[in-house]
């Protein structure tokens, strides 16, 4: 459901390669959209009329709209009793998520949310790199956007505007490393023309220490980092580039400790630059969508639980909504 770039360019693809799924149907409100994906992907049927839509004895759906459709769509969806995968932000607020999460429920169906940067291997190895360092007792989020980069058309619309499309990755991670998280103060800087947030700074609270998440919407470049401090050591996961690396502790902070840290640095910068460049050439980037995706389909077709839950979900709009209150106020 959706036929924009993030279904052409990741679901579609990932869905077609699973040995247990069939691609049968294109929905969107633009029917040449729709038209134009079946095609390329020589899907049978495509189109805008969404009772036709659901008559096709489908078994699930992959919610690749716009968010304000988001709720709506997987509600309807789990009704009719499909399986659902949708995509991020999960709904507009907390009610609407909470209203998905009733619906998986009454219905007996998966409804899994599409938080891709899970199943990167930038976190994936950074989930192993911790090993060395220890838990994270603090974590930090940073995000710097160009608007260079392909943004989606209607995000200035949201509430707080690119905060609301971009921020669930980081809080999503956040919570992954340093578990429920609560939201403390927030510190925002509004853009003159939108209204928005030109700049965020948010402290939380998970239960494995602090955290903070820092949003700058307007800069000359594009950068997702997260950097998790343990007792022995900190862990940078860089989003963009696909790459982890650990930082040992750097004892007395001498000179030649300062050399070694530097030297370990960038050659582990480098050969994750390699293994990532070289996945992106071969075309098996994916930042993630493509092992989420095959994990949701293996969970239906084992009648397991989806690997990222509703209540996941839930939870990351919680925090989304405490902090648009506080900026509110900022």
């Amino acid at each position: 459901m959706g036929a924009g770039w993030v279904a052409r360019a990741r679901h579609i693809p990932t869905l077609q390669a699973h040995p247990d799924a069939s691609v049968v149907a294109v929905y969107d409100s633009s029917p040449e959209r729709a038209a134009a994906a079946a095609a390329a992907f020589r899907i049978p049927w495509s189109g805008a009329d969404r009772d036709v839509f659901f008559g096709l004895q489908l078994d699930g759906v992959s919610i690749c709209t716009s968010p304000w459709s988001h709720a709506e769509l997987a509600i309807e969806a789990l009704s009719r009793g499909l399986h659902v995968f949708c995509e991020k932000p999960m709904a507009m607020n907390v009610a609407d998520a909470r209203a998905m999460v009733a619906a998986s429920s009454a219905a007996g169906r998966s409804l899994c949310l599409c938080h891709n940067f899970l199943w990167s291997n930038s976190v994936r190895r950074a989930d192993r790199l911790l090993t060395l360092c220890g838990p994270p007792s603090y974590a930090m989020a940073l995000q710097v956007s160009s608007h260079l980069r392909r943004l989606p058309t209607w995000y200035r619309a949201l509430p707080g505007g690119l905060f609301f499309d971009e921020s669930p990755h980081m809080l999503y991670l956040l919570q992954h490393f340093m578990g429920p998280l609560s939201v403390g103060g927030v510190r925002a800087t509004p853009d003159p023309e939108t209204g928005h947030p030109a700049t965020l700074e948010v402290q939380l609270q998970g239960t494995g220490g602090a955290a903070a998440l820092t949003m700058l919407f307007d800069t000359p470049l594009s950068e997702w980092h997260i950097g998790l401090v343990g007792a022995r050591g900190v862990v940078d996961v860089d989003l963009f580039r696909e790459l982890s690396f650990h930082i040992p502790a750097d004892g007395a902070h001498k000179a030649f400790d300062i050399l070694g840290t530097s030297a370990r640095t960038i050659a582990g910068h480098l050969r994750g630059v390699v293994t990532s460049g070289t996945r992106l050439v071969a075309k098996r980037q994916t930042w993630g969508h493509g092992p989420i995706i095959a994990a949701f389909l293996d969970s239906v077709v084992a009648g397991g639980p989806p690997p990222v839950t509703p209540e996941s979900g839930l939870a990351v709009v919680e925090i989304m909504e405490a902090i648009l209150e506080q900026v509110g106020t900022a």
